[in-house]
């Protein structure tokens, strides 16, 4: 859409960082910068899991939420074009429908399943990556009279998706651990998802993982999403993943499959604990594995050296990697590093979860 177009989305995005906008305000923000870039009918901008691919939070706009639903089966149960967890190898990583499927949607179980009724003519994905791993996906629909994104509009996505992914990572940087302590909340649901029974709370908590529009009736889509990924998996009956609700609250939510072998789950949803929020902070700062491995053996006090040793790499090699995870987190020292990754985010939701008691 021209200079002018993506000069105004760049600065929003821009001034959303230095607002320090949460992630939900983040995710608003890149939709609104988008829609400086590109036309489109319907849009969601969600946060990932890094260790699941699942949604954590995010914003919808334009799909009516009973799609939800069904949108998730597609990504977790057919076979399609695009998907999410291949969109992050690509470089850039963003795709749109019509040309996976050379320009023939009938092929993609997704369009008939979920556009075709809406009368959509293209679909763009794009994904926010930190090395392979995803911090989060965009999807954007055209419909009717819209046409297929042409190719200027295309260039200016791929344009933005840097400064997009930029300030992306440092929302998520940002994270905080929730300083109100709640029991955790069981929910029973059936072979088709539905609520069979909830404990007490639980009611409020599932209010706090809707994605605006939802019916209050329906079963937060990220909860669905993770119980059919653990019916489903291959490797084992147990699944674990991240979540954020609205009020910027990090849970953890576990779900594992009942003895009755009917497809009646059990999900756990409780306070995500310091540790959890660890990989996510990690990966907010693109740090590839190996730098990953670099900083825990900092935080406990190990020199170049003798990380090497551990390592079997050269001092040398160390010392690289550490200067690269300098600057990936923008500080200039190891005391500044840790305090960036620990002190400001784990160690304070620690000591606002000890019990201080006085011995008599």
């Amino acid at each position: 859409m021209g200079i002018p177009a993506f000069t105004r989305a760049r600065d929003l995005l821009l001034d959303a960082d230095r607002a320090e906008a949460g992630i939900s305000e983040m995710c608003e923000a890149l939709t609104q910068a988008f829609a400086e870039v590109m036309n489109f009918a319907a849009a969601a901008v969600m946060t990932t899991d890094p260790d699941t691919n699942l949604p954590t939070c995010g914003v919808v706009n334009g799909f009516e939420a009973s799609l939800c639903a069904p949108f998730w089966d597609n990504e977790l149960l057919d076979p399609d074009f695009n998907k999410f967890s291949h969109l992050a190898r690509l470089s850039p990583p963003m795709a749109t429908l019509v040309d996976a499927v050379d320009g023939e949607l009938a092929r993609s179980p997704r369009y008939t399943k979920l556009y075709a009724a809406f009368d959509a003519v293209d679909e763009l994905r794009v994904a926010f990556t930190a090395g392979s791993t995803s911090l989060g996906v965009g999807v954007f629909v055209r419909t009717g009279c819209q046409g297929v994104f042409p190719p200027a509009e295309l260039i200016d996505v791929r344009e933005l998706l840097p400064t997009a992914t930029t300030v992306l990572r440092r929302a998520l940087g940002r994270v905080e651990h929730a300083s109100t302590s709640q029991p955790p909340v069981v929910v029973i649901l059936d072979a088709a998802s539905q609520i069979v029974a909830i404990t007490s709370g639980g009611r409020r908590q599932l209010e706090e993982l809707r994605i605006n529009g939802a019916d209050e009736d329906e079963l937060p889509n990220i909860l669905r999403s993770a119980a059919t990924r653990a019916r489903w998996s291959r490797n084992s009956s147990r699944f674990a993943t991240r979540v954020q609700g609205r009020n910027g609250e990090w849970l953890r939510v576990h779900v594992s499959p009942m003895d009755a072998g009917d497809g009646t789950v059990a999900v756990t949803i409780e306070q995500a604990r310091p540790s959890d929020l660890v990989p996510i902070l990690l990966e907010a700062y693109g740090l590839t594995s190996r730098e990953t491995d670099v900083v825990l053996y900092l935080s406990r006090g190990l020199s170049a050296r003798e990380i090497g040793e551990e390592l079997m790499i050269s001092a040398h090699t160390v010392r690289d990697h550490i200067k690269a995870v300098y600057e990936k987190a923008q500080v200039n020292s190891k005391g500044e590093l840790l305090a960036r990754l620990f002190s400001e985010h784990v160690l304070g939701s620690f000591h606002e979860s000890v019990r201080h008691v006085t011995i008599p």
